[in-house]
């Protein structure tokens, strides 16, 4: 059962040991084996303490005891926590839009501006004819 995680920030949850435990409905000794094993993706701390565990959505079950007790503050806050995250993306995702926006049109300007620049510039002076044969003082008629 290795799978791999592979699916977008909605689909995976990063949470804590314990929580990670109580969403799968499995023990935390049961989720450090599969952690030690491969079988799940997480982070250590410098402790070598597990910090952060992947749980895909479609790995989470609903403890019997939560259900029974209509419980589920846990679950509902990861669900509003994640939602907030993805409204905090999106809204970065719109500013590096803008921004980008914003930078071709200060390009534009820039090379308008140089174009202007140039055309105020006086002309260059003329080069003088280059002089033909040898003698240096030019012909006379």
């Amino acid at each position: 059962m290795v799978e791999e995680v592979t699916a977008t920030s909605q689909d995976v949850l990063a949470v804590d040991l314990k929580t990670a435990a109580r969403m799968l409905g499995l023990t935390e000794g049961a989720v450090r084996k599969q952690l030690a094993l491969g079988k799940r993706e997480g982070m250590k701390n410098e402790r070598g303490q597990w910090v952060e565990v992947l749980v895909r959505n479609d790995e989470v079950t609903v403890a019997k005891e939560e259900e029974a007790a209509g419980g589920s503050g846990d679950i509902a806050l990861l669900r509003e926590l994640l939602a907030e995250k993805d409204r905090r993306i999106s809204r970065c995702d719109e500013e590096i839009t803008f921004l980008r926006q914003r930078i071709q049109n200060l390009e534009m300007l820039l090379g308008q501006s140089l174009q202007n620049q140039k055309a105020l510039l006086p002309p260059e002076p003329p080069t003088p004819e280059a002089r033909r044969g040898f003698w240096p003082w030019g012909k006379k008629n």
